[in-house]
């Protein structure tokens, strides 16, 4: 049986993979090329493992799919994934490596799963980002035919440019991060960057700043002194990686030796199409509750007669903390974190947040 590649096609749709790593909006249209050029119904490319939504880089048909994919959990019994290694070992993955009739009719993937969206046969082309391994996968149809032996050559030929158009991506955007950076550095905002597997890919000046013998980074890692912080702080960055884009975590504390502590808040970072190849994907935003603008501790204590746990709910209040906020950085139970605010504004005689906010941006610091 012919091929149904058309080579001169698939090569003048290869050509649109650097277009789209310089202009995002364009990723549909060279997907959907590559897809008419191999004979396929629709194609998308994903990381191999560690799947995630927002990871999927799809054409449009098949937006419904994945949304069904991830909600039912399609992603954790993909049948194809038992040839990752196929895949690892000579670069292309075939149904005919994994796959025989029988699977086809009989296991859910294929019959529960594929079948709903008129899918069946597959070809998954592996290619490298800078460390990490991403696929191409090729869908054809129930009623097409199957991608075969003879059609391997030709889906091999598409990883050089599958992998320059990723490395190009991954450039773009850890400029784009650097000059994060510096923003964050313009507004006196210490930054740490994190890939989606948590790994730190920057640090602007004032996170540089920070780090000493209880904050540190090793292996793309961060350190602190209370390893606990540090193990929520990385639970939380890979939760904002996974998870929807105004995910609410709250904020960490960092504890220091005779000095304030850190207050850490973990953002998601907005991608574009191309998520998946992303330099980083969530940011850490750092404060130095020492070196904020406003009146100090011992400023706040000597004026309003509060205690130094007062005193430093009174800062954090200033810096416009809730007071679940100030119960996780402090370290008390919430209701003890209530209390504390309400001694506050009964020493500063203010009734609400925002008055007092008003009251101790007039001190001198």
């Amino acid at each position: 049986m012919a091929s149904q590649i058309n080579i001169p096609e698939l090569q003048r749709a290869l050509g649109g993979l650097m277009d789209s790593a310089l202009m995002p909006e364009q990723w549909d249209g060279t997907l959907e090329a590559i897809s008419r050029a191999t004979g396929s119904v629709g194609t998308h490319i994903m990381p191999v493992r560690g799947k995630f939504e927002a990871g999927v880089l799809t054409t449009p048909n098949f937006l419904e799919a994945f949304d069904i994919y991830f909600s039912e959990g399609w992603y954790k019994r993909d049948f194809r994934e038992r040839g990752l290694q196929i895949g690892l070992t000579k670069g292309v993955v075939i149904e005919h490596d994994i796959a025989t009739s029988s699977d086809f009719s009989q296991h859910a993937f294929y019959a529960d799963f594929l079948a709903r969206f008129g899918m069946r046969y597959s070809a998954m082309v592996l290619f490298q980002a800078r460390g990490t391994t991403l696929s191409i996968n090729l869908q054809r149809g129930i009623h097409d035919a199957p991608f075969d032996r003879n059609d391997e050559a030709a889906l091999l030929g598409m990883q050089s440019s599958l992998s320059s158009a990723a490395e190009l991506v991954r450039t773009l955007d850890a400029a784009k991060v650097g000059g994060m950076g510096e923003a964050f550095d313009m507004t006196a905002a210490a930054a740490i960057f994190f890939d989606r597997k948590g790994r730190i890919t920057h640090l602007n000046a004032r996170a540089e700043g920070l780090l000493d013998e209880e904050i540190r980074i090793a292996g793309g890692e961060l350190f602190t002194l209370k390893q606990s912080e540090a193990a929520q702080l990385q639970r939380q960055v890979l939760s904002a990686a996974d998870g929807a884009l105004f995910i609410e975590l709250p904020a960490i504390r960092i504890t220091r030796t005779g000095k304030p502590p850190l207050v850490a808040r973990v953002q998601k970072l907005q991608g574009f199409a191309a998520d998946l190849f992303a330099h980083s994907s969530v940011v850490v935003l750092i404060t130095d509750l020492g070196e904020r603008d406003g009146p100090s501790i011992e400023l706040l204590r000597s004026t309003f007669s509060l205690t130094p746990q007062e005193a430093t709910v009174a800062r954090l209040l200033l810096d416009g903390s809730s007071p679940r906020e100030i119960a996780t950085i402090c370290g008390l139970q919430y209701e003890t974190a209530r209390g504390y605010v309400k001694r506050v504004l009964s020493k500063t005689g203010t009734q609400r947040q925002a008055q007092l906010i008003a009251l101790l941006s007039g001190l001198k610091p």
